[in-house]
């Protein structure tokens, strides 16, 4: 009797443990999302800032000095960081699923040879 209880209690403890590794995981995943979802706000931003510093240039006939306006430079400039930032972001994210699927397999692996 002492064993079966010794073995639900193991039962238990490896499922909790499971489950915070789980949780963990996946708050992670989700705060990188929002990081994510942020970043991609702030280019819709600065396409926004910069489709409307174009138009003013273009109609007040200085569409030829786009490329050399500073705010416009500014803009592509902070459109291209916050896209190497997504990329970052990616690859966080990437990592982490890669790890777990890894962690799983090796966990599956180990159950089947304990059978």
């Amino acid at each position: 009797m002492d064993n079966m209880w010794e073995k639900i209690k193991k039962g238990l403890k490896d499922g909790a443990a499971l489950s915070m590794e789980k949780i963990e995981e996946y708050t992670k995943l989700g705060k990188l999302k929002v990081e994510e979802m942020a970043a991609k706000r702030k280019i819709e931003r600065n396409f926004m800032d910069l489709g409307e510093r174009a138009f003013d240039l273009i109609e007040e006939g200085k569409g030829s000095e786009v490329a050399q306006d500073l705010t416009v430079r500014k803009s592509v400039e902070n459109v291209s960081a916050l896209r190497d930032e997504l990329k970052e972001l990616e690859l966080k994210m990437r990592e982490i699923t890669e790890a777990s699927k890894q962690q799983d397999k090796t966990e599956e692996d180990s159950d089947l040879s304990g059978v």
